[in-house]
């Protein structure tokens, strides 16, 4: 299924999901392998833009293979998310951008950013503000929402109006309250009735983890797509079931234990050709679990992966898998 964000086409409608530490160029451009409609940048803070933050500016660099392309911008007022926005338009090259108005996490929440912006009492500043970032973007805008502040104060409905109204070309919809954080199970109600109430995009987020869920989600919903996050972590072949599914009604087998190793080493090289053995095998510490979830006999190389210090050990400890599994 093809999905248009204002002016931009995109193949289809799975998209993966902003998450901090793991969405950089290495792993979006893995996932875009996979079939990703639009991959989304991790996000990037109106203020490191605003003082020239090095990291940051590296945050923002792409590669051919990821297009189309959305990069995420988060900020607590209208002036920085102003000055951030023109910043990126100038320097990034993208397609859609993103505006985080979902994050969760205290210290973005502190700073009036992310969820904070779905707080009753801010209505009119948020449509204000994104109406403001419409209107100087050369590029279609979009933006990431929850359910609202918290259990009390769901307003996901009056906010959807609210930002297509400002002009916003798409919303994607994580099912779950800023005060919920990524507990209990996602709430694809509201996204029905947000899905009703606008006539923009709607994409559903939240607890996507299995191609049948994936199915549920959108017939439920009746959502314009689906975004993905800690559900395709470990496992980029989720994506291509899903679009596979959706474009041809045929059903892709889920991966096999021997892919789940050969993906961990893919993504393991594409962050070293990125950022040098020091960063990768770092990163990587954390996110190797993923890629081994559901394989007997892994705690041991977990914990291996979690000491790991160069990339010698990390392909010392995937010899070591391949044997036990009689690969080698």
């Amino acid at each position: 299924m093809k999905l248009k964000v204002g002016n931009i086409e995109l193949k289809n409608n799975i998209i993966l999901a902003p998450m901090a530490g793991i969405t950089n160029l290495a792993y979006r451009k893995m996932l875009k392998s996979f079939g990703c409609g639009l991959v989304v940048s991790e996000m990037i803070s109106d203020f490191a833009l605003i003082y020239g933050n090095k990291e940051t500016l590296k945050m923002i660099e792409t590669c051919n293979e990821e297009h189309p392309l959305a990069i995420q911008l988060f900020g607590g007022s209208k002036d920085s998310l102003l000055r951030g926005a023109k910043i990126l338009l100038e320097k990034g090259n993208f397609e859609i951008l993103d505006i985080n108005l979902g994050c969760p996490v205290p210290k973005v929440v502190k700073e009036n950013a992310g969820s904070s912006w779905l707080k009753e009492e801010r209505q009119d500043e948020l449509y204000d503000t994104i109406k403001s970032i419409v209107e100087i973007s050369s590029k279609p805008v979009s933006v990431k929402i929850r359910l609202g502040w918290d259990e009390s104060s769901i307003n996901v409905v009056n906010t959807c109006k609210l930002l297509e109204k400002a002009g916003v070309s798409m919303i994607t919809i994580h099912g779950r309250t800023r005060s919920q954080y990524y507990l209990g199970k996602a709430d694809y109600e509201y996204i029905r009735l947000a899905k009703e109430a606008v006539k923009i995009p709607i994409i559903a987020n939240g607890d996507i983890d299995s191609l049948e869920k994936a199915i549920e989600v959108l017939e439920y919903t009746k959502a314009d797509g689906l975004m993905l996050g800690r559900g395709a972590l470990g496992n980029p072949k989720l994506v291509t079931q899903i679009v596979e599914y959706l474009e041809s009604g045929k059903i892709i087998k889920k991966p096999t234990k021997e892919e789940q190793i050969e993906y961990l080493q893919r993504h393991f090289d594409e962050l070293y050709a990125l950022k040098g053995e020091h960063k990768a095998f770092s990163e990587m510490r954390g996110l190797s679990s993923h890629y081994l979830k559901g394989i007997a006999g892994m705690k041991q190389f977990k914990v291996k992966f979690t000491q790991m210090k160069s990339k010698e050990e990390f392909y010392q400890i995937i010899d070591e898998i391949k044997k036990q599994r009689g690969i080698l």
